[in-house]
């Protein structure tokens, strides 16, 4: 038998062990760490419009905006400003107008996007003289308070998730798991489950998606870390 061979194995078992024992002490010291998911599919309940309105260079952001109010469009927000050009195709060759862009933001809830798109269209088919060019677009989407409120609704049920599996972790390990040393929770949006929209050019009116109803996926996420003793 070779003595070196023997003395090899010797020197890696040892050194498994030494490993082992490291992150055994690494593991009592620092806790059990886990991360737990759920996936909800949350509904939409706010219709998020965006407008891009054209006018002549000396009209200003608030008279187009009041245009909008007299119309019954609340809440508007402005998001740009741009030029732009626009054709007028009734001159041979046909005439270039720069404009100013406005572009604007408002949300209603769900069930108020039909109504608001039609004062939309009525202004776009019939634009008072300031307004020049109007397109506009809307979608569902999930307003950030129904996401923070499944947020809040779901973290209690993460952190008994997260224990469950700390418990199997230490138990493993031959731990006795402990308190909670540390938390952080996050949340995104990962896809989309039927949509529902409008949008419009300066020249055809609203059109909608054929999905009908609307809703987003949202992945939430906990992870923690527990004390954990021999």
């Amino acid at each position: 038998m070779d003595i070196r061979a023997i003395i090899g194995d010797m020197r890696l078992v040892t050194l498994l062990l030494v490993s082992a024992f490291t992150a055994f002490s690494q593991l009592a010291a620092d806790g059990v760490a886990t991360s737990v998911t759920r996936t909800v599919t949350l509904t939409a309940d706010e219709a998020d419009f965006s407008i891009v309105a054209g006018a002549s260079l000396d009209t200003s952001q608030q008279q187009i905006a009041q245009l909008f109010l007299d119309a019954g469009i609340t809440g508007l927000s402005l998001s740009g400003t741009a030029l732009g050009q626009s054709y007028d195709y009734s001159t041979n060759p046909a005439s270039t107008i720069t404009q100013i862009l406005y572009q604007f933001t408002f949300s209603v809830p769900a069930a108020g996007l039909k109504d608001a798109a039609k004062i939309m269209e009525t202004l776009r088919a019939k634009p008072p003289s300031l307004l020049k060019a109007l397109q506009y677009s809307a979608a569902l989407n999930v307003s950030p308070a129904t996401v923070d409120a499944m947020r809040q609704a779901m973290l209690p049920q993460l952190l008994a998730e997260a224990q469950k599996k700390a418990q199997t972790l230490a138990a493993a390990a031959s731990l006795k798991l402990g308190g909670v040393k540390g938390v952080s929770d996050s949340y995104y949006a990962s896809g989309y489950s039927g949509a529902n929209w409008i949008s419009s050019s300066q020249y055809s009116g609203t059109f909608s998606s054929p999905g009908g109803g609307s809703g987003t996926q949202y992945v939430f996420n906990a992870s923690v870390t527990f004390s954990a003793a021999q």
